[in-house]
């Protein structure tokens, strides 16, 4: 079974590795320079792998950052790979996607897309998702071949998330929605004329760059619903219970029905959000970056600050500069970081800062996570192994 396959660890975006014990404190274990700028890494027990600005794609020992193997692409990409027990899926940005061995980086097969890539890419029930220039393309994870393609107007330039509604945890509050922006676009409307319909299929959920997500079935790539949002959508959308989480590049998060499209909140603020929201469900908290260098603490059932001062709502934990890298969320810690170089440990129950490391250059892409270590790039074209010692009865 693979630790963090993918962007943000899995399918849905869900940044989080509650099962696993927090850091609370975190020393070096080691720095690896790379050729290029690093994405954000993926790991699969003891190996990360880590594409970068330059083309390159490296395989390293987890434990120590040996180099095992390099795959130089056609064309320079920093997207997150996709790894599973057989095969990882490297992106290049002129369009071509490469299923390599992952244990010697050998080329099991090549393919191109309608468009140049855009996004990093998703894996899903054997599904490969990418994110293009033209729209969305599903592909055959094992042979390549293209299964479908939908055709948007601008770019899917945030990175598809993939649920199955027969698999979520619905167990958020049931309140009604508190905020009636723009209408979604019902696309089948017999179907979703209920107003608590609940979604029993697997779907794709996409974000394009002049600011519209949409719902297709996976198996088909048919669009189910369309909804607009106020800018171009960072990132990605995140899955949580029966809810779509998308913040824009404008400033406002909206937390969408899975089903229907139908926005249950929106939250505001003045600069745009750099990263995608960290849903923890149970707590109904939702953590996400902005310019202004803030790492955002929003109440999930209402959509407003979730942090209390003496006088007025705090809008989140202030960091030393805007936040580069989506959150993540590793047992009750939440490790973000930021374009100063700082990666943070916040409790995720009282948003206190724990911890706080210096990398050389701003933190760039989403950490990976495994049981004890973290996995961080900077724009110094480095890989850092963050290490902390955990009780091993919970790996």
């Amino acid at each position: 079974m693979t630790e963090w396959n993918q962007y943000k660890g899995d399918s849905q975006h869900s940044g989080l590795r509650r099962d696993l014990e927090g850091p609370t404190r975190v020393t070096d274990a080691w720095t690896v320079d790379l050729v290029g700028s690093p994405g954000s890494p993926v790991c699969d027990h003891d190996t990360v792998y880590v594409g970068t600005t330059r083309g390159n794609c490296y395989a390293l020992e987890a434990e120590t950052g040996h180099r095992r193997w390099g795959f130089e692409t056609t064309a320079a990409t920093d997207a997150t790979p996709v790894v599973t027990r057989d095969r990882l899926y490297v992106g290049a940005g002129d369009g071509t996607i490469s299923a390599l061995d992952p244990a010697t980086g050998e080329v099991a097969w090549q393919t191109g897309l309608p468009g140049s890539l855009a996004s990093a890419l998703a894996f899903a029930d054997g599904r490969l998702y990418a994110g293009h220039a033209d729209g969305l393309t599903a592909l055959e994870a094992e042979t390549g071949t293209e299964l479908w393609t939908y055709e948007t107007e601008s770019a899917v330039a945030a990175t598809p998330a993939v649920a199955d509604g027969r698999d979520v945890d619905r167990g958020r509050s049931a309140d009604s929605p508190l905020s009636e922006p723009d209408e979604p676009t019902l696309l089948e409307d017999d179907r979703l004329s209920e107003p608590d319909q609940q979604w029993i299929d697997e779907r794709v959920f996409a974000a394009t760059a002049d600011g519209t997500v949409v719902a297709l079935e996976a198996e088909t790539g048919e669009a189910v619903w369309t909804a607009p949002t106020g800018g171009a959508v960072v990132a990605g959308p995140t899955i949580a219970a029966d809810r779509v989480y998308v913040a824009d590049d404008a400033g406002t998060m909206l937390a969408l029905d899975a089903a229907t499209g139908q926005t249950w909140f929106t939250y505001e603020i003045q600069a745009g959000f750099t990263t995608s929201p960290t849903v923890l469900t149970v707590a109904e908290t939702a953590f996400v970056g902005a310019g202004d260098g803030y790492c955002h603490v929003t109440d999930t059932t209402v959509g407003r600050r979730k942090l209390r001062g003496w006088l007025f709502s705090q809008k989140g934990i202030e960091l030393d500069g805007p936040v580069r890298s989506c959150p993540v969320v590793v047992g009750d810690i939440c490790c973000v970081g930021d374009a100063t170089g700082s990666i943070y440990g916040i409790d995720v129950d009282d948003a206190d800062p724990q911890w706080h490391v210096s990398l050389a250059d701003a933190v760039s892409g989403t950490p990976a996570v495994a049981p004890g270590r973290l996995y961080v790039g900077s724009d110094a074209e480095r890989l850092t192994c963050l290490e902390w010692d955990t009780d091993e009865s919970l790996r």
